[in-house]
């Protein structure tokens, strides 16, 4: 069941919300429904939200009304609401397509034989794993900057976001950064803590980066295993020139 209860104007009164674990939707002016979130404290969500304006996340800009449910469950309330909406009108909420999340999938965890193991060099295992995006972030937060150099330097980051999860614009974001040690360690903490971004393209005419107007997938035939190579495709049209374009922006290997 999606939240119930009134609409409630989004603006500076937002910031009277309580202190209090919960799941919240954001609307627009016609009352379409654009994101559904969940936090650990709704007051201090919506404070960044109106201090930065969206900056971080510009699909949020058209926000003019929300709607909260305080949960100490809020993942799996978050998740319920997302599942019955994508049943209804076969597709997420464009801001949780376009933050990332049906995209790339921040939580979405993979098993121990596609986790990420940290090392400091060869033979020197850290005894740190990463089993999804946000435990990714969590982990290079922690670990040396000699075992963040050691891995930026052979590539591991970004070939394990792109065979992991099929986040090619990420992974791509990731490899091209070529700062070392703290400046590094900033550097994937950004953009891994922001994917947002990572659906941007250039236009291959101006080159002017430019967001997605349309996110879908599409599956090819089965392979003799029954895999099929799923392929989440965005089409664009620049802001700057109006050369319209599609790139790939995701592959993942499905069963049929």
């Amino acid at each position: 069941m999606p939240i119930s209860g009134s609409y409630y104007f989004w603006g500076e009164k937002a910031r009277n919300v309580l202190s209090k674990a919960a799941v919240y939707e954001l609307y627009d002016e016609n009352y379409r429904l654009m994101f559904v979130g969940e936090c650990s404290n709704l007051k201090e969500r919506f404070a960044e939200y109106l201090e930065t304006h969206f900056s971080k996340e510009p699909c949020k800009v058209a926000t003019k009304y929300y709607k909260r449910e305080f949960t100490s469950n809020t993942k799996e309330r978050k998740k319920e609401i997302l599942e019955e909406y994508k049943k209804k009108y076969g597709k997420l909420p464009k801001c949780n397509i376009v933050g990332g999340e049906f995209v790339i999938g921040a939580e979405r965890e993979v098993g121990v034989e596609k986790a990420f193991y940290f090392y400091e060099d060869l033979d020197q295992p850290l005894h740190q794993v990463a089993v999804s995006l946000k435990d990714f972030l969590e982990k290079v937060k922690e670990v040396s900057v000699t075992s963040i150099d050691f891995h930026q330097n052979r590539g591991d980051f970004a070939k394990w976001i792109r065979d992991a999860f099929g986040a090619v614009p990420l992974a791509d974001a990731v490899e091209t950064v070529k700062e070392t040690g703290e400046g590094l360690r900033r550097q994937l903490i950004e953009i891994v803590g922001h994917p947002e971004a990572a659906v941007l393209a250039s236009c291959p005419q101006c080159r002017t980066q430019t967001r997605p107007k349309k996110i879908w997938s599409m599956a090819g035939r089965p392979s003799r295993t029954g895999e099929r190579l799923k392929l989440t495709i965005g089409y664009y049209r620049c802001s700057k020139c109006g050369k319209p374009f599609r790139k790939v922006i995701a592959k993942e290997k499905v069963k049929r």
